[in-house]
């Protein structure tokens, strides 16, 4: 876990399922996603027709001030009180999976990454200096230098 972080609630599932969140917020899979109007409709005084292409953008409103205190720092702890509100965080789409556009995968990619972070920190390593800036022209999107680690 990253150093300086306290958690209200004591446990390592919790603090795992923030450290995960944080992870899925601040390092998001895809910088936008994209679909078409199903309706002809106005946003903000810009014009959709019906068929359009539109692009949510995930980074931008996953680090969105307005959403998210101190948005470009990687901070777990903002996961503590999280109401899990379906439309401020919207790491792999926005909504509700039942009826709009949220990966019906989420929850899969949670388990997932929870399990590979008790992993991960149960083992030794180190990690050399590398280049983790995420590109957002690419989608997917990963670290420029993916992620290495070395044995001790």
């Amino acid at each position: 876990m990253s150093e300086g972080h306290e958690f209200a609630a004591s446990g390592e599932h919790f603090a795992v399922e923030c450290f995960v969140q944080e992870v899925r917020r601040f390092y998001p899979f895809f910088p936008v996603i994209g679909g078409r109007a199903r309706v002809e409709s106005d946003w903000r005084g810009d014009k959709v027709a019906e068929g359009d292409w539109v692009l949510l953008d995930l980074y931008g409103t996953n680090h969105d001030a307005r959403l998210w205190q101190e948005p470009d720092r990687f901070k777990p702890d903002r996961f503590e009180n999280w109401p899990g509100d379906a439309f401020s965080f919207v790491a792999q789409g926005a909504g509700y999976v039942e009826k709009s556009h949220r990966c019906p995968g989420e929850a899969a990619t949670i388990a997932v990454m929870k399990r590979a972070v008790r992993v991960l920190t149960k083992l030794d390593y180190t990690v050399p200096d590398q280049d983790l800036s995420v590109p957002l022209g690419q989608v997917p999107t990963k670290p420029v230098s993916g992620f290495v680690i070395q044995p001790f």
